[in-house]
């Protein structure tokens, strides 16, 4: 297929890309638009939920808030604390309480004639137990909850749910309030009222959004009560949605639950500490989008043709002058640089033409740029070993050597001789520019040795470098210098022990080596001028403008050498390079 497509004309390749191009839009934005309206409805129908959310939760806290006032009406009875004060024998007295109580009950029923709650039942501390008329007729199945209530008398919410008690199979929740005697100190009642599932579903039953869209409550332990106007049981604690729903009780999101997509939203009932969590089918509140999409494969489809048609006019309008501009690029790859196009017009083919012409002369130049820059890299390599090798400093190492065989020290003068043959092999380093960090240390040690030996214990060294660097590359005789420097500019002239301190780590993907002295220092008005090209300090193998300059032609201008420097506090040296540089050129 992709030959087919290469050997095709232009005109047809502009065609074809241009059909491609016009099918990838519309489908890029009929996604798009899907994407978009679905959020959007998404997003209209959370809203919605929300308000449900807050109507129902209100409605819901209201009810359950006047249960508190409910109680508070009946423990400030009288009739009913005299009954709470009653001995647990049966009396005459009792009995007329007991019915004063009653009356008190029914005057509750007929003063909330709408049904704000389900029943009403009040026990003494001997578990004797009224009920309000509504269920007085089953008052032996109410006896069961003396002893939970007693239990619980602390707890206001009862989950009626959860409890199971005999032959009591109804749903819901009971409020709890008990009386105490104020000169006991004594519990002396409870009150219970009942909330029963009907009534609590008569509330939620207007969250429910569209035909088929549902809703359930569950409390936070994923216990479900409630579920479509239902009571119904089990847990979804473990549900992606569910545990969504318990820590973010705004908003709403999809999820797939059982192979389809849904927008689950919820919201939380604070007296009861339950969720409220909606779920709506998304292909539901999509509907209307389908017919959208569908208008705009159509109006895309004749787009697309249209499109088809104009283009082939024009590709074959523009590939004549295209031709001249191709065959002058193939001279360009032959390697004729200098070779231009002429720009015959002033629309795309001639703004192709420019372009091209500025393209030749940048890379023209380019390669002038790398010439010279290879020839600077090679003459900085030379100066280098050039410099390293210093007449002056073999003389003088040789000169030492002649001495201690004189003083009849020959381990010293063999030691030495040993020092300066490795240091010379290490410098040369079979022409190679580019060597591992170990090596450059060893290197730098040799030479440190071959001081020491000329100096005597004038001069210390300590050497930590991290293990993970040592394959490191680096220029060669990149540190000697900065060492040469410390010893004949910072520890020669000065009094006492100087310490060479040579550190490397490694930050992220840099790599630094510092050395640093206790020698003179260097005055700030000299630290400016230290990477000046023609500056140079007597005594050095060679500048540090010459370190700077190699290290950034090999690893680039972020790479390199800085000094610091306090008098009569020392210098510290440091060179930053790359990690993992490997260039195959300087390994041959």
């Amino acid at each position: 297929m992709r030959k087919k497509y290469h050997e095709l004309s232009l005109a047809k390749k502009f065609s074809l890309t241009s059909l491609g191009f016009f099918f990838l839009t519309i489908l890029v934005l009929t996604v798009l638009i899907q994407f978009l309206y679905e959020k959007s409805v998404l997003n209209i129908t959370s809203e919605s939920y929300k308000e449900k959310f807050e109507i129902v939760s209100d409605n819901s806290q209201s009810i359950l808030e006047n249960s508190g006032k409910i109680a508070k009406v009946i423990l400030t009875d009288e009739a009913i604390q005299n009954w709470f004060l009653q001995d647990s024998e049966e009396s005459a007295d009792q009995l007329e309480y007991k019915m004063q109580v009653e009356k008190r009950l029914d005057y509750l029923d007929a003063l909330y004639p709408d049904k704000q709650y389900s029943s009403i039942s009040v026990f003494d501390s001997y578990g004797h137990m009224v009920n309000s008329n509504s269920i007085r007729s089953e008052a032996s199945k109410y006896e069961q909850f003396f002893n939970i209530i007693k239990e619980n008398y602390n707890v206001k919410w009862l989950d009626l749910y959860e409890v199971s008690l005999g032959d009591y199979e109804k749903n819901g929740i009971g409020y709890i309030r008990y009386y105490r005697d104020y000169d006991s100190g004594l519990i002396k009642g409870y009150v219970l009222i009942e909330y029963q599932s009907p009534l609590l579903i008569n509330n939620f039953a207007h969250i429910r959004y569209g035909e088929t869209g549902s809703y359930l409550i569950a409390d936070t332990d994923g216990n479900k009560k409630i579920e479509n106007d239902q009571d119904v049981s089990g847990n979804i604690s473990e549900e992606e949605y569910f545990q969504w729903a318990e820590d973010n009780k705004k908003g709403g999101k999809v999820f797939r639950i059982d192979g389809k997509r849904y927008l689950v939203t919820a919201s939380v009932i604070p007296t009861l500490d339950w969720l409220m969590i909606g779920l709506t089918p998304v292909n539901e509140l999509t509907k209307a989008g389908k017919a959208m999409t569908q208008i705009i494969y159509v109006v895309g489809i004749i787009a697309a043709l249209i499109s088809t048609f104009f283009s082939m006019r024009v590709s074959h309008s523009v590939t004549k002058p295209l031709i001249y501009l191709t065959d002058t690029m193939k001279k360009f790859g032959k390697g004729d640089l200098s070779v231009r196009v002429p720009v015959l017009y002033e629309d795309e083919i001639g703004i192709l033409s420019e372009e091209f012409n500025k393209m030749s002369e940048q890379i023209r130049q380019l390669v002038d740029q790398v010439y010279r820059e290879q020839r600077a890299k090679r003459k900085s390599e030379l100066a280098a070993l050039q410099a390293q090798i210093n007449p002056h400093f073999l003389y003088n190492t040789l000169n030492s050597v002649s001495s201690l065989i004189k003083m009849n020290c020959p381990d010293e003068a063999f030691i030495m001789i040993q020092a300066v043959g490795t240091f010379y092999r290490t410098s040369l380093s079979d022409g190679k520019t580019l060597i591992p960090l170990d090596q450059e240390i060893t290197n730098i040690e040799n030479y440190i040795k071959i001081q020491k030996v000329r100096y005597g214990n004038k001069i210390e060294y300590e050497i930590d470098i991290e293990n993970e660097i040592l394959q490191e590359w680096i220029v060669k005789l990149t540190l000697q210098p900065l060492v040469e420097n410390s010893i004949y500019h910072g520890i020669k002239e000065m009094r006492g022990k100087g310490i060479i301190r040579i550190k490397g780590w490694k930050e992220k993907n840099k790599v630094f080596i510092q050395v640093s002295d206790n020698g003179l220092g260097i005055p700030e008005e000299k630290l400016e001028e230290l990477f000046s090209k023609d500056y140079r300090e007597k005594g050095s193998a060679f500048g540090l403008f010459n370190i700077q300059q190699r290290l950034q032609i090999y690893f680039g201008k972020e790479y390199g050498l800085t000094v610091e420097s306090k008098l009569s506090q020392g210098t510290k040296a440091t060179v930053c390079i790359p990690v993992d540089f490997k260039r195959e050129e300087d390994r041959k």
